[in-house]
């Protein structure tokens, strides 16, 4: 996974609410598209009950990671920029 401490990049992304220690914090609402908060339950417009998954966990299912150490990884790439293993 990601080092625990924070790189220059990712608290950059975090600043401009992208990146995926900023996606961790967010879930959204299936039914209306409201964007709270990963502790919330209900969603605060529709009342809809909210998915356990947060944004990060959708966003993980759908791409590409690593299986060394679980990064998310381009499509494409051979090696892992993170850890420098092989991937394929």
């Amino acid at each position: 996974m990601i080092d625990s401490v924070k790189s220059e990049k990712y608290i950059r992304l975090e600043s401009l609410g992208m990146g995926p220690y900023a996606m961790r914090k967010l879930k959204v609402c299936s039914k209306c598209g409201q964007i709270v908060g990963a502790r919330t339950l209900f969603c605060p417009v529709c009342k809809t009950r909210l998915p356990i998954k947060t944004l990060f966990d959708f966003y993980k299912r759908m791409h590409f990671e690593c299986p060394h150490c679980g990064i998310t990884l381009a499509t494409d790439a051979q090696y892992c920029p993170h850890c420098g293993r092989k991937v394929i």
